[in-house]
């Protein structure tokens, strides 16, 4: 009775056990899920490119051969942003069943976000298992980063139709 009373159980777990893929940040296989992929896609290029800014911040106020690193250090910033953007985008793409070559979008400005609202294939799909679901601390850090650019977003509108975001850029250009 026993012995049947663990098959039993083994089956159980292995139906009810749910599979994930692993995010891999350097890969461009498996899947992403959408708030992971909006969160790692606007939080990790923003921390890559202001560390490396600030390393070519240093670096302007060495000298004229400094200077020139510092141009190569951002430029590396720069194609480092667009690596993981990239391999993010791919992975989002296989996440709802489509070539990663649509990832080439991604370098449209605000493209990562039409990325995020569109929905995964649920289940196994020809590019692998369901992405694991979003932690508590992802969908802390999801919300609270979509607050932060809807005020951003709201104060800019605020500024731009009161005139008084117009009316300090024309005074700076004016003042050239």
């Amino acid at each position: 009775m026993s012995r049947n009373s663990n098959t039993m159980n083994m089956q159980f777990e292995n139906h009810t056990l749910q599979r994930y893929s692993e995010v891999d940040l350097l890969s461009t296989d498996g899947r992403i899920g959408s708030k992971r992929y909006f969160l790692y896609s606007v939080l990790l290029p923003f921390i890559l490119f202001w560390s490396f800014a600030s390393i070519a911040g240093v670096l302007v106020h060495m000298g004229s051969v400094a200077t020139l690193a510092s141009y190569a250090v951002l430029g590396l910033a720069i194609m480092a942003m667009f690596f993981i953007l990239v391999r993010l985008t791919i992975q989002r793409c296989h996440d709802f069943n489509k070539s990663g070559w649509l990832a080439v979008l991604a370098l449209i400005p605000f493209a990562n976000i039409v990325f995020a609202l569109i929905p995964g294939t649920n289940g196994l799909n020809q590019y692998g298992e369901v992405p694991e679901p979003a932690n508590k601390l992802t969908n802390i850090l999801f919300y609270l980063l979509v607050t932060v650019l809807l005020a951003l977003v709201t104060f800019l509108v605020y500024q731009l139709l009161n005139g008084e975001l117009l009316h300090t850029a024309l005074d700076k250009i004016i003042s050239l």
